[in-house]
């Protein structure tokens, strides 16, 4: 009986289940496309893989690394890596032997009194589960909206739509264009705030970013400007860098670091505290990355897997005397994010210190908070500079000034080493700065100074410093300087474009504008000088450098953009957007 029936139940069942699943399909997909398009896919970048995954608090161990070594060679462009893309690491067992590696600091100073907190949101947390779901609503309809098309619009807006994308600016805008003829002066002083009579703001245009094929700009006069010339063309080999931090950091430092060091000379000795962790091939990618940059970098793992991030901040510095050169007059121990407008002016600033002779060069933080607390020293994100023959008599001894610290921050460890192992005490070098500065710090970059470095751009406060000094690789000296338009506008080179509702004159310039936090205390008083207070909205209307590029010809292109406020009749919340561009010819 049962195998007469056996084949019409397998039948029935089959007829059955393909029903289903047919049925399934049809209701589940329909409308679905039959193919996707194979344009380019959408790969996560690697600066919001890491804002994820700091959002997520998702630590990572960079306590157990072992020893491995990866030499550069030079080549081009600069490539960064996809960490979703990385392969998997290999098991702990198919690490090799090797020559130790250099580590460097997360990011913050290894001496600040407060945690840096990268990406926090506090507000965040406290939003209810309905305002939450119509954010994802609108942004899933933001996300659906078709994207500004430059071909769309004349050549001449070509710039400005392609950065509305990234810039996330709204569909309409006013937008303003002035060109600037720069006359290059060997006696310039940079210093001074000349007076141009007409006003910079003016000939304004609204422009739909996805309509604009047939828009005019409003034509003016070039405006003359006196600037530094651009820095001649220079090598580095007496510089040499050493840094600690993890994979990913390093890897997402890439752009910054090429644009001040990328085919200079300069060696960078980078220790990967969770190289561990990594497969040879990993390493080999981010090698390889560095290599398209252009940048001579080795990469090392930690001497010891005992030694935390803040100690290997300071055993770098046996790595780089493995890895120097004959030519190495100055090994600087810096953060990942220490940034260099250029290096020729730290290269002057050093040439003025006898580098034959035991040096120990740095700056204290600017809060005077920081510095009862941890004491005088060269704090790590400014950098501490050590001449050739201090470097290598520290070199001897740092396993053991690791052993005898008393103390775990880096820039401390070092202090110390120097004090025990020669007579050398710090030399505060002018324009290194370790900007121990929270929140809007728009008063720094305002104030007239001619920063070595800056220091917290990513963490501290968010500011795009790659942008920001692509006008050092124009004009020099000129990154920051200021000028004054017309009764009510000071332009500040390279940050932004401000308008005062009182007036210039009714601004002393000569004061920098406390507008960090704790910026209305006396703590800054003895390195930044007396702090006026900071504007209000209504009193300060201000354009922040977004976006610039140098163009083939050697023009500079710089978008400064100030968002709009319909609460204060400036039309639909349009963004306000001011192009300068600097001619070369």
């Amino acid at each position: 009986m049962f195998p007469s029936k056996a084949p019409r139940v397998f039948v029935v069942a089959s007829v059955t289940l393909l029903f289903l699943v047919t049925y399934t399909s049809l209701h589940l997909y329909h409308g679905a496309p039959s193919s996707y398009s194979a344009a380019a896919p959408q790969i996560l970048p690697i600066k919001d893989a890491i804002a994820a995954a700091e959002d997520l608090d998702a630590d990572l161990d960079t306590d157990h690394v072992d020893a491995a070594v990866f030499t550069t060679t030079r080549v081009l462009t600069p490539t960064l890596i996809n960490p979703a893309l990385a392969p998997t690491p290999t098991s702990k067992d198919e690490e090799d032997e090797g020559p130790a590696w250099k580590p460097s600091t997360t990011g913050a100073s290894s001496s600040s009194s407060q945690p840096t907190n990268f990406g926090d949101d506090p507000v965040a947390g406290d939003k209810s589960g309905e305002e939450q779901h119509e954010e994802q609503h609108e942004g899933h309809e933001e996300h659906q909206r078709p994207l500004p098309d430059p071909k769309l619009c004349s050549k001449d807006l070509e710039f400005l739509v392609r950065s509305s994308i990234d810039l996330d600016l709204t569909k309409r805008v006013h937008y303003i264009r002035r060109y600037i003829k720069p006359i290059f002066s060997d006696t310039v002083n940079r210093d001074n705030i000349a007076n141009i009579t007409e006003p910079l703001v003016k000939g304004e245009t609204k422009i739909d970013l996805y309509q604009c094929g047939d828009v005019a700009i409003p034509q003016s006069e070039p405006i003359e400007l006196v600037v530094p010339r651009p820095y001649p063309k220079a090598t580095f080999v007496h510089l040499m860098f050493g840094i600690a931090t993890d994979y990913m950091r390093l890897n997402d430092s890439i752009a910054p670091f090429s644009h001040w060091i990328a085919g200079t000379g300069a060696k960078l000795v980078a220790l990967v505290t969770d190289a561990k962790e990594k497969s040879t091939e990993d390493m080999e990618k981010l090698q390889h990355a560095f290599e398209m940059a252009d940048i001579d970098i080795t990469l090392v793992k930690p001497i010891s897997s005992d030694f935390s991030t803040s100690q290997n901040h300071f055993a770098v510095l046996t790595n780089m005397l493995h890895h120097d050169s004959p030519e190495a007059q100055w090994y600087g121990l810096i953060d990942d994010d220490t940034f260099f407008p250029d290096l020729k002016p730290l290269s002057d600033s050093l040439a003025t210190l006898d580098h034959t002779m035991d040096a120990y060069v740095g700056a204290l933080s600017e809060d005077f908070s920081s510095v009862r607390i941890f004491g005088f020293m060269a704090y790590g994100g400014a950098g501490a500079y050590l001449s050739a023959p201090l470097a290598r008599k520290l070199g001897d001894q740092a396993l053991q000034c690791i052993h005898d610290a008393t103390a775990q921050e880096g820039d401390t460890i070092l202090r110390d080493c120097v004090y025990s192992n020669s007579k050398a005490k710090l030399t505060m070098l002018p324009g290194l700065y370790q900007q121990d500065l929270r929140d809007d710090v728009s008063g720094f970059f305002e104030g007239g100074l001619k920063p070595l470095n800056l220091h917290h751009w990513k963490s501290w406060y968010k500011a795009p410093v790659e942008k920001m000094a692509k006008v050092a690789k124009f004009c020099g000296d000129c990154f920051l300087q200021r000028w004054r338009f017309g009764n009510d506008t000071v332009f500040y080179n390279g940050f932004s474009i401000a308008e005062y509702a009182d007036g210039v004159n009714s601004v002393d310039l000569q004061l920098m504008e406390g507008t960090w936090n704790k910026g209305d205390s006396k703590d800054f008083d003895f390195s930044l000088g007396p702090l006026r207070k900071p504007y209000s909205a209504d009193q300060k209307k201000s354009y922040r450098l977004r976006e610039a590029e140098l163009t083939e010809d050697g023009d500079l292109r710089q978008l400064y953009v100030r968002r709009g406020d319909s609460s204060k009749d400036e039309g639909d919340e349009l963004d306000w957007v001011i192009e300068l561009v600097w001619q070369r010819h």
